[in-house]
């Protein structure tokens, strides 16, 4: 069995140093989805409109002369008002019990394990759990719901982390919240911070014997906006208060820690937050990163100071930079869960791992949420039918080569400077070249990465003015690995089902021995060349593994490699 197995999933999650670890003690690498737009939708991912950069601009800088909100199906508070507005109140009554019955169901979840992963990020919004009356009233459909989510996660063996996306009052103002208005009242107004910590008591309370629950993100993306960050204190206060609670209730479970600016901030993790069970974890919000160290290094250096594990609560990238990405924080125990399971395809955000179709005259919806005419009730009403109906799974389209390159499942294509940055016995991959290469590419690691791509070399910046002529760039695409006799270097693919076939795409003049997991599988020359046509070795062949580590050692003149092509 792997770490990254779901047969892993056993007993109560805890965290021991920075690892995270099942019932037995073995140390697990959480990975898997959260589920986005399900008690908490964001308008932009449920197919509107596309929110420009002044729009984005006005949650982030909300003050004198942006006292309008200029979207109206941005939150679930604003899709509540645009249902009431194109349907009726009636027809509002039992919207979102439908919507929750249909986006997440026991097919989503036996899914998420068919496909490996063994953890999922259950979205939350306290609006669909504690009515916005006065007194304390809890939807009792609301947690019906979420306790047969916990159950099929318990049956199809996938650890849960309760995470408060949408809290009262609105944590950050932006996309994501549960705001009143654009700043973050659960921290300014104290019957919103108490009702959210009650909320979080009842929820501890029902669901803190489970032992599928890893734990709870106590609040999504706080205090993110600039003109917010005076509130930063006050978040500590609620962590700290939080706590203190729910451990008077439950002692077991992992809490789950996110800094101020959109979970990227880490200038709270000063002290140890839990100091009676010490069993917390920092959580981040990381897109688009770099398959290298550097890009975690403030976080690690964080972890490591306090002796707790890291959270990549949200992330995501290309497939292939996950993949290598996502090796990297396995070495350091990093769980990651990207963003997100499903959303709607035909909109101006990618579908996730899973696109639901939206309705065929979903433009009259679009229309009227740009500032158009009103559809009829009658005809509103039948679109959004539909529209709740398309959520099911069964209707969906899977992405499943995303979850399979991400996975570094073959068949897949690893690009050469994509190599292993650790070896089979955990420590680091160094090579002898001194020099830095074009893209200051995992500079740490002395490797010779060489220009493969026809676009212009980069140059100095020139600060003064920005260059229109400046290029994208892409070390996985745009550089390949120089090794010379003497050198190696390793690749990883997993859950190799069956005899499968390498070839190594490349220019060279020399050869070189390939192995799997220590066994020779054979030698390969490539021939001299251009690196913008490279050429094919002769193709390989590696037996089934659960993990194969695929080894070029160069045993004379120098080969460049471009890729490594996995396919069975």
């Amino acid at each position: 069995m792997s770490k990254f197995n779901n047969e892993y999933v056993k007993g109560v999650l805890r965290t021991e140093g920075t690892r995270f670890v099942n019932g037995e003690g073995q140390e697990i690498i959480l990975h898997g989805y959260g589920t986005a737009n399900w008690e908490n939708v964001e308008g932009f991912m449920i197919g509107g409109v596309e929110t420009p950069i002044d729009v984005f601009k006005f949650f982030l800088f909300p003050g004198p002369g942006r006292d309008h909100n200029p979207e109206r199906w941005t939150t679930r508070r604003t899709v509540t008002q645009t249902i009431r507005e194109l349907c009726g109140s009636k027809y509002l009554e039992t919207f979102w019990d439908r919507w929750e019955e249909n986006h997440l169901r026991e097919e989503d979840i036996e899914k998420m394990a068919e496909l490996g992963y063994n953890c999922v990020r259950v979205v939350l919004n306290a609006n669909a759990l504690l009515y916005e009356e006065p007194g304390i009233t809890f939807n009792e459909k609301g947690f019906f719901r979420l306790s047969n989510v916990i159950d099929w996660c318990e049956k199809h063996k996938l650890y849960v982390i309760l995470d408060m996306h949408g809290v009262v009052g609105g944590n950050n103002g932006a996309t994501g919240d549960g705001l009143f208005c654009e700043v973050p009242n659960v921290f300014l107004d104290e019957e919103s911070k108490e009702r959210q910590i009650i909320l979080w008591e009842e929820i501890v309370r029902r669901y803190g014997k489970r032992w599928i629950i890893a734990g709870y993100d106590l609040i999504n993306e706080p205090v993110s906006s600039p003109v917010q960050h005076e509130y930063i204190p006050l978040l500590v206060q609620y962590y700290e208060e939080c706590i203190r609670r729910i451990r008077a209730i439950d002692k077991e479970h992992i809490m789950f820690l996110e800094g101020a600016k959109f979970a990227r901030d880490l200038r709270i993790f000063d002290h140890d937050y839990d100091p009676e069970c010490h069993n917390w974890a920092i959580s981040i919000h990381l897109y688009g990163a770099s398959p290298e160290i550097k890009d975690l290094y403030p976080w690690l250096l964080k972890c490591r100071e306090y002796n707790v594990p890291l959270w990549l609560g949200e992330c995501g990238s290309k497939p292939i930079h996950n993949g290598i990405f996502y090796d990297i924080c396995a070495h350091y125990g990093i769980a990651y869960t990207p963003w997100a399971w499903k959303t709607a395809m035909g909109g101006p955000h990618a579908p996730g791992s899973v696109g639901h179709p939206l309705p065929k005259d979903w433009n009259k919806i679009h229309k009227f949420l740009s500032g158009g005419p009103r559809p009829s009730y009658a005809e509103s009403q039948r679109i959004m039918d539909e529209f709740i109906e398309l959520t099911k799974l069964e209707h969906c389209e899977i992405n499943y080569e995303n979850a399979r390159i991400s996975a570094k499942h073959p068949d897949i294509d690893i690009p050469g400077s994509g190599y292993d940055m650790f070896l089979e016995d955990g420590s680091r991959y160094y090579g002898t070249w001194e020099l830095s290469n074009y893209l200051d590419f995992r500079l740490e690691d002395h490797t010779k990465l060489v220009w493969a791509t026809s676009k212009n070399k980069p140059y100095p910046a020139f600060n003064w003015y920005e260059d229109p002529n400046v290029e994208r760039y892409d070390p996985m695409e745009d550089l390949a690995l120089e090794l010379h006799c003497g050198e190696f270097a390793n690749y990883t693919v997993r859950e190799v089902t069956k005899d499968c076939h390498v070839t190594i795409e490349g220019i060279g003049e020399g050869s070189a021995d390939v192995f799997c997991n220590g066994e020779k599988v054979g030698a390969i020359t490539l021939a001299a060349g251009d690196i913008l046509k490279p050429a094919l070795a002769d193709t390989l062949t590696i037996p089934a593994a659960e993990e194969a580590v695929v080894k070029i050692v160069v045993t004379s003149g120098t080969l460049t490699i471009k890729k490594l092509h996995f396919a069975y």
